[in-house]
């Protein structure tokens, strides 16, 4: 009996997997520290790519099996299939990177108390109202902007848009006396003088100011145009409706442009939304004049009388030019890192120039506008009224006067010349208290600041000036540091759109949004050492 235990005994140890080393043991913790490392990194790329988080498990965890097997082997290949990269897993990945992320910036901007905030609302593919909201403040001497929270409006009013707000900021103990200026689209519900957003924000921050989004104004100031005009810009839609609403038109107009030899085989449609959307649409439809006259008049259609009438093709190719210089001025008035001062100097410079091109014009010169100008000398006049025309582009004129005087009139940066040009400035004509102008004689004074004056940013060099001229620079910041549009919302929305579609219409959206917006990097050190590191079954 002992023998038959004994032997059974040796059998069972034999059988039994040997303990692992030591140094086993270490390989197999450091293999899996590194497979969470990459299900990080991974995380991260799918949330900056804005993409689904099943393409991790379906599509990049093969792709790079495939290409490691190809170049390193089978044996190396399979190490890849340790991380962990599943739909869920994933998502806790984002949820917690971005949640660090946040983490972080809330702590910049307590450490600077300083800051300045833009925000607007927009609707999303499930009908859910978000409230996207930036920040630019000062961080190791550098101006930053960065995605400050996304948050879903239960209703519309502006109470409710100041709730979200002041709840972010109490939740994360941001002080309200931090906050130097807010900017925002100009809806009635952000503007209202006795319940909108700002009147509210303005009870708890006397001192911060407000701003109407410049590009905005802009778009707002191009809408209106007379009668006349506005009748062949209406025409003019529908000549494009007409082709572009019909794929079968579409098909057949793109195959008469292909043989006539055309750049372009297209029309482009209007899109009230689209800032850019009228000069495109002007400019391709003049382009394509000649090979959609021809399909008119093949189609019977009564719009062709239009494009007969060289009248109205030159008003048309006024259009063209007119809208394509409003593009330009609000493509300039687009991006990161704008100020006030030299927004409001573009808008200065354009409004002169319409002051220029109606004094050219009722001079017969039509040299500032290409297409227009391009069209009357190869046409000789040929059936074209000019009195008619030249009445017509500059009531247009004077219109585009008259209401970027009403929408840009408030900025009076003249005051602010100092800012801009500091050692241009009079001093004897500011208004600023005596320590201010000490520190600007001195400032104006300083040779190294002033060679870098010209090679830098405008919040660049007051950055710089900050360390030896704090009361002025602190100065200068409330004036530069606010927004002068909401660009970074609209890019925000764009995003959106990308990621919350109709097939992820439940998705909670604010972590994947700070992941692909933020400038700020998670930290995967933190990250990893607060988690198991356990490789994927």
């Amino acid at each position: 009996i002992v023998l038959k235990v004994l032997e059974k005994s040796r059998n069972i140890i034999l059988s039994a997997p040997l303990p692992l080393s030591k140094w086993e043991r270490d390989r197999s913790t450091k293999v899996n520290e590194k497979a969470l490392r990459a299900s990080f990194l991974v995380a991260i790329r799918v949330a900056q790519a804005k993409k689904p988080h099943t393409i991790a498990e379906t599509l990049i965890m093969p792709a790079a099996i495939d290409m490691c097997r190809e170049m390193f082997g089978k044996a190396l290949a399979s190490k890849l299939k340790t991380i962990p990269i599943s739909n869920d897993t994933i998502q806790r990945r984002i949820t917690l990177a971005a949640a660090d992320v946040e983490e972080q910036l809330i702590a910049r901007l307590q450490d600077c108390k300083q800051f300045a905030i833009q925000l607007d609302e927009s609707t999303d593919v499930s009908g859910q109202a978000q409230l996207i909201a930036y920040v630019r403040y000062i961080w190791m001497d550098e101006v930053e902007e960065d995605f400050l929270f996304c948050k879903v409006c239960p209703g519309h009013t502006s109470a409710e848009l100041f709730a979200i707000l002041d709840n972010f900021m109490a939740a994360n103990s941001i002080e309200w006396s931090w906050c130097i200026g807010v900017c925002t689209d100009g809806a009635a519900a952000m503007t209202g003088k006795r319940t909108g957003l700002w009147e509210r924000v303005h009870s708890n921050v006397p001192t911060a100011t407000f701003t109407h989004c410049m590009i905005h104004r802009e778009s707002l100031a191009s809408k209106r145009m007379n009668a006349n005009l506005k009748s062949i810009f209406d025409q003019a839609i529908k000549i494009v409706n007409y082709i572009k609403a019909h794929p079968l038109n579409s098909r057949l107009f793109a195959s008469l442009c292909s043989n006539m030899d055309f750049d372009h085989e297209q029309l482009l449609m209007h899109t009230e939304v689209r800032w850019l959307s009228r000069g495109k649409v002007f400019n391709r439809l003049f382009e394509l004049c000649d090979a959609v006259r021809e399909f008119l008049g093949g189609k019977n259609s009564q719009l062709v009388v239009h494009l007969n009438d060289n009248s109205w093709v030159a008003a048309l190719a006024y259009l063209a030019d007119i809208f394509e210089q409003l593009n330009k001025l609000n493509s300039s008035l687009q991006g990161k890192h704008t100020n006030l001062i030299t927004l409001s100097d573009k808008v200065s410079a354009f409004m002169k120039k319409l002051d220029l091109w109606k004094t050219r014009l009722f001079q017969g010169n039509f040299e500032m506008f290409d297409q227009l100008h391009e069209f009357t000398e190869k046409q000789e006049n040929a059936g074209i009224n000019k009195p008619e025309l030249v009445k017509l582009i500059s009531e247009h004129i004077q219109s585009l006067l008259d209401q970027f005087n009403f929408y840009f009139g408030d900025l009076n940066v003249e005051s602010f010349s100092w800012v801009s040009s500091p050692f241009l400035a009079h001093i004897d004509s500011l208004n600023l208290p005596t320590s201010e102008l000490n520190q600007l004689i001195e400032l104006t004074s300083d040779t190294t600041l002033k060679t870098m004056h010209p090679r830098v940013s405008l919040m660049k060099f007051w950055t710089q000036a900050s360390h030896e001229y704090p009361e002025l620079s602190q100065k200068a910041f409330k004036i530069i540091l606010p927004f002068a549009t909401s660009y970074l919302c609209e890019c925000g929305f764009s995003a959106l759109v990308t990621i919350k579609t109709k097939c992820r219409s439940r998705l909670e959206v604010e972590d994947e949004l700070r992941l692909s917006l933020s400038s700020i990097t998670p930290r995967l050190d933190k990250l990893c050492s607060n988690l198991q590191a356990q490789g994927s079954h």
